[in-house]
């Protein structure tokens, strides 16, 4: 018997692969999120067996045809193979950046900046057409960047060093030791003079960004977001001198860093330079499927790539 083909939505990222499973009639059949740390031993699974967790998951679907949507980490067509040598009958995958997923779960109105807010960060210009237009530039250089979970981490790291170097203990420093795990001598042996976390595993740092929320009224974190805040006008400013749209753009903004308290804030703050904000809630794996669907011949970004048998 001919089964009709399901869709399946992947946002994998540096911590975790968010995994759904639906039918064309928008009904979930699976819905699942994959960590991709051991605390404990602090490592981190390989892409491997990344892969051999998503089969694994999406065993039950074996007499189906399975379409795939979203983004992985690793080669593609590793990712593919892999995937078909499990017995899954995967007949296609379209692998494209994770800010479509965030993007996919608004209206998705067209003239919209989108920033994409994880353990890292990246962001779009969706044109009327919902065309994607990249950053003409090195996104990364040119914008620093406070919205991430590793920036979040290396704000309150810094913050708890030299709260250390000055003996002057808080509970926010407390808590901070606690969030890692480790005791406070060996936080400090972890933590490098430039706080790029090298020494420290994700595991350890990424819990650190709830501390954000819980403190938003420190005259210290105020001052954090702000930053933050006039870095986004500057990402935004940027999009617009590129693309010259022809109306002020939305801005969208999602991913996991982007708590009620954190958004509201931020919101407030962009509201009182014109700038419309839309938050995107929900699981970017389906909104990963709903983006192109939605779009299906919408030009993406040159990296993305579409396998098919």
């Amino acid at each position: 018997m001919l089964m009709n083909a399901l869709d399946a939505g992947l946002d994998e990222g540096l911590s975790k692969t968010n995994l759904i499973v639906v039918k064309t009639d928008g009904q979930v059949l699976l819905e699942t999120r994959i960590d991709h740390f051991d605390r404990e031993h602090d490592q981190r699974m390989t892409d491997e067996q990344v892969t051999h967790q998503i089969a694994q998951h999406l065993s039950a679907f074996r007499r189906y045809p399975l379409r795939l949507f979203g983004s992985h980490i690793g080669n593609t067509q590793k990712f593919f193979t892999r995937l078909r040598a499990s017995g899954l009958d995967v007949q296609s995958l379209h692998v494209f950046n994770d800010t479509h997923g965030h993007y996919g779960l608004t209206p998705m109105p067209g003239n919209a900046v989108t920033v994409g807010c994880g353990s890292y960060w990246n962001a779009m210009y969706y044109d009327q057409g919902n065309h994607v237009h990249c950053f003409a530039g090195d996104i990364w250089q040119e914008v620093p960047w406070s919205f991430s979970g590793i920036a979040f981490a290396r704000f309150l790291l810094a913050w708890w060093q030299e709260a250390e170097d000055t003996d002057m203990p808080s509970p926010l420093g407390e808590e901070i030791v606690a969030c890692t795990g480790l005791s406070p001598h060996v936080l400090r042996e972890r933590i490098d003079p430039a706080l790029s976390l090298d020494m420290l595993s994700p595991a350890r740092w990424l819990p650190l960004g709830a501390l954000v929320t819980r403190y938003i009224h420190e005259q210290r974190v105020s001052t954090f977001l702000f930053q933050g805040v006039s870095e986004l006008w500057h990402l935004y400013t940027r999009f617009c001198a590129q693309v010259r749209p022809l109306s002020a753009p939305t801005l969208v903004l999602g991913g996991s860093i982007w708590s009620p308290s954190i958004f509201e804030h931020v919101q407030r703050q962009l509201k009182t330079l014109g700038i419309t904000v839309m938050r995107s809630q929900g699981n970017p794996a389906w909104g990963a499927i709903r983006f192109r669907r939605a779009n299906p011949s919408a030009q993406l970004e040159p990296w993305a790539s579409h396998l098919s048998v």
